[in-house]
């Protein structure tokens, strides 16, 4: 299973609004097989993308361990469960009951009915295989987008001076991977002084993955927006389809050739974005922008870059300055929480 949940990131760039899943399968003697993932919205499930690796005979007596519940219905492709159903796969190890109503232990029943012994998986990467499918559990089960923040800071919390300076405070494999998990989510959110201070250009730079990625630039009271309509240059306009920009403010102009959403609260913009097919968000800055989604509750997961460096508060930005709490008790903790080293940077990401 644990392999199940690696392989299924393979598939992160292009599967929305499905979810990534991953399926190992393995012989009679838990030898392996083959892997599979869904890599794309409309492809292969990852079952069959495993199952159409070996012929008939090799699947005698094997075991299939999947991520998620193997999917009764026909959609954009047929139902995954009644494939398996036809073939001499003995037991089906799933990690998670699809919450999909059409879905939800019906999968598992049919292949209880053609003799396949399917049993939901209760060992200990249960955490692992919520986070593997948090995006669309959260779509599912509430109906709204979900929501990533991206920060890459010192040890003492700064993501830039007070001057606008920051390039660079982590590392270059620490920004490499940030690209990969660009890619991840549906759109890019910044703020209006991040472009200003930063001007980037919110593109995926990765040698493995080209994706057009959504950009949502937060910007009220529409300065921005003015600035550009009266010739001021950004990178991130000449990356990216106009049609896949939008400036939230509070006042859209009338003529745009970007989009344009009505600016409210935060709440509010995400359930805009949801009706334009938006299904996740990555937060890449800047700190009024941070604390303004970590004030509003709306922060699922952060991914943290620390730099073995200190700035020091004086001269310096905290990615948090504008968030705040009265009491400890009130402190947010991330879960699950996952460490991993980009020398000399750590890296570490949790659900809130």
């Amino acid at each position: 299973m644990q392999l199940a949940i690696a392989v299924a990131y393979e598939g992160a760039p292009f599967v929305s609004p499905n979810p990534l899943v991953g399926c190992t399968v393995v012989d009679r003697n838990h030898q392996l097989l083959a892997t599979g993932y869904h890599a794309k919205y409309g492809a292969d499930h990852a079952e069959v993308d495993a199952l159409k690796k070996l012929q008939i005979d090799e699947l005698k007596n094997a075991t299939l361990y999947v991520t998620l519940e193997p999917c009764a219905h026909e959609g954009k492709t047929s139902s995954c469960a009644k494939y398996i159903a036809t073939l001499p796969v003995k037991k089906i190890v799933y990690g998670l009951m699809d919450p999909n109503p059409l879905v939800s232990g019906q999968g598992a029943q049919i292949l209880t009915n053609a003799g396949k012994t399917a049993v939901l998986y209760e060992g200990s990467l249960k955490s692992d295989l919520e986070d593997v499918c948090e995006v669309f559990l959260k779509n599912y089960r509430e109906k709204k987008i979900f929501v990533a923040a991206k920060v890459a800071s010192s040890l003492d919390g700064l993501i830039a001076l007070k001057s606008g300076e920051s390039k660079w405070i982590t590392a270059e494999a620490s920004r490499e991977f940030v690209h990969e998990l660009r890619s991840r989510y549906d759109a890019i959110v910044v703020g209006r002084n991040t472009v200003e201070m930063d001007n980037p250009s919110l593109n995926i730079r990765h040698k493995k993955i080209t994706k057009q990625t959504q950009i949502i630039v937060i910007d009220p009271a529409g300065t921005l927006l003015r600035k550009i309509q009266s010739g001021s240059k950004f990178k991130f306009l000449e990356i990216h389809d106009a049609k896949n920009i939008f400036f939230i403010t509070k006042e859209p102009e009338a003529k745009s050739e970007w989009q344009q959403i009505k600016f409210s609260n935060l709440a509010n913009l995400n359930q805009q974005l949801w009706t334009k097919g938006i299904r996740s968000v990555f937060i890449e800055g800047g700190a009024l922008t941070y604390s303004s989604y970590l004030s509003a509750g709306l922060v699922d997961r952060l991914h943290l870059f620390m730099a073995p460096v200190i700035i020091g508060a004086q001269n310096g930005i905290s990615w948090s300055q504008n968030f705040g709490i009265a009491q400890l008790e009130q402190k947010l903790q991330l879960k699950n929480l996952k460490i991993k080293e980009f020398r000399p940077d750590i890296y570490m990401t949790g659900s809130l």
